[in-house]
This record gives C-alpha cells, structure tokens and sequence, in this order.
C-alpha cells in the first residue's frame, strides 16, 4: 500500500498545532527576557533609562547563527525580519526607548530602514539635520539614531564630529543599515547611533576618528596609519570647528579596536603633535549580504 496522502483538513490542524507551539514559545522568551532584565538590575548593568540593554554585537550573533542553520522555502529575510520583530519587543520590555531618525530628502527610506531594524512599533522622532539626530542622543540617554552615510567631504563639522569616545557620556555608531543586504536592491545606507559601547562580534569594524592640525597631508596620515599596522579606509572628512584650519577624518578599520589598543598609542606616538586626538566613536557587526539562492 501507498503512503498516506493527508488531508487539507488534516495539514490545517497540524499548522494550527504547530502556531500554537510558535506561540507557546514566544511568551516563555518574553518571560526569560523579563528575568533577564531583573538579574541585571541589582548588579547596575541596566535599568529603566535604556541603551544599556541594546547588544548590537548579540543581536548580530542570533542572526548569523539562525541563518548559518536555516533551511527550506522560507526566505532568509523573512527569518531576520520576524526576529528583528522579536528582538525589538524584547529591548522595549527590559527598558523603553524611542528612535531620532534624520529624514532630509528621503523620508520613507530612512523611516524603512528604522522600522526593519528596531521593530514596527518602536517610537519614532524625525529630524532633518543629521547633527539634531546627534544632538538629541547625546541630551537623551533613552534614545537611539539614525543617521545618513556620511560624504566623503563634509562642508564645515560633520555630525559624526559630535560623537563620543568609548567611556565617555554620549552616543557613538552602534550598526551599519540595512544589516541585512540584498544585492538587487537600491537601499541607502545608514549608521545607527546611541550611548551603548562597541562589543565584539566576532565580524565587525570599528570607526576611529582622528583630529589633525592644519597641513597634515592625507599621504602622511595614510603613512602614520600602516606604520602603526592600522589598514584603514576615509569614510568622511572636515573641520573640527566651523571655520577653522583642523582637520577630522572619519575611518573604517576592520575588526574589533578597543580604546586601549596599542595602535593607537603608536599613531599618537609617530605622528607627534600633528594629531590632535585619536579615537574610536564606535562600530559595528559587519552587514550580512544576501548571496541570490538558484534553483
């Protein structure tokens, strides 16, 4: 004899089944994630003003092992959109926040790339300069941001001039959206900000911002860098002050690069009095790009 063919009624039962598992298991993550939240309370990790619950390398980490083991025809966005879903519900439960994000010319793309990364209802706030985004962050320690890819040459100081070195009160870049890229589509690309400190996540890059006296050539400060073993891309340059002759430039640094790093010391070191200051101002888990699947 055949093997049984179930029925449409049957296969109904087993998906309602099956939501109800689904279901089960969503509300005992919520309770685990309200324990966690009181296990970190008394030990002052977190409390009820925010950011500090936000993991983004965590957060990284969940879903590069969800979509190492996924399989099937449920497509990988899918999986990282219901667990992004997920993830936001459970940061509003351990601690509320709200989301500054910059709209300028294109609103609905930035508004997209907040709700795809902090969840559908999260709060949002919009501003049309990316240095009121900042502003805001730095003036509330509940609140994230969203800001526009810097250009490569900023006129005057640049929004990313305000943010803040690790240990230091105000917000720094804790991800690159989207996180999750599709080579087909035509997405801008933002930097998430907040008062949350870089953690590893084991593919990342770090963003170091340097401050310059005036006539520090870029040849020399490329040199300063590899001297110091640093392999290091210019997102962005400008003026430290409005009008003035010092300079600011933005890097991206593969890997992980903590304050403490001897690197920076040694820049400091080579470079002399030409520059200024050497900081890291954040990081983030390195954007997982979707490779298209061929049937």
């Amino acid at each position: 004899m055949g093997e049984k063919i179930a029925t449409l009624g049957e296969l109904r039962a087993e998906i309602d089944a099956l939501d109800e598992s689904l279901h089960d298991l969503l509300i005992r993550r919520a309770e685990i994630t309200r324990g966690i939240a009181k296990v970190k309370q008394p030990a002052g990790e977190d409390d009820d003003e925010g950011p500090p619950a936000i993991r983004p390398a965590r957060e990284a980490q969940i879903l590069r092992h969800l979509l190492s083991r996924h399989k099937g025809d449920l497509p990988r966005r899918v999986i990282v959109r219901i667990w992004r879903e997920i993830i936001a519900a459970s940061l509003q439960a351990q601690t509320k926040f709200h989301v500054h994000v910059y709209t300028g010319e294109n609103q609905g793309a930035f508004g997209d790339l907040v709700h795809a990364h902090f969840g559908s209802l999260t709060p949002v706030r919009e501003h049309a300069r990316a240095a009121a985004v900042v502003q805001q962050c730095a003036e509330e320690t509940d609140s994230l941001g969203v800001v526009p890819f810097p250009e490569l040459e900023q006129q005057g100081v640049p929004w990313w001039a305000q943010l803040a070195p690790p240990g230091q009160a105000g917000p720094r870049i804790i991800a690159k959206l989207p996180f999750i890229v599709h080579p087909d589509e035509n997405q801008p690309t933002a930097f998430a900000i907040g008062a949350v400190e870089h953690e590893a996540s084991g593919e990342d890059t770090t963003l170091i911002r340097i401050e310059t006296k005036a006539g520090l050539s870029r040849a020399r400060l490329t040199t300063l860098l590899k001297e110091a073993a640093f392999e290091a891309n210019m997102i962005s340059a400008g003026r430290i002050t409005q009008g003035g002759k010092e300079g600011t430039v933005l890097l991206a640094v593969d890997g992980y690069v903590s304050a403490q790093d001897p690197r920076l010391d040694a820049v400091r070191s080579n470079a002399g009095d030409s520059v200024l200051r050497i900081d890291p101002v954040g990081g983030f888990a390195n954007p997982i790009v979707l490779v298209p699947v061929t049937r």
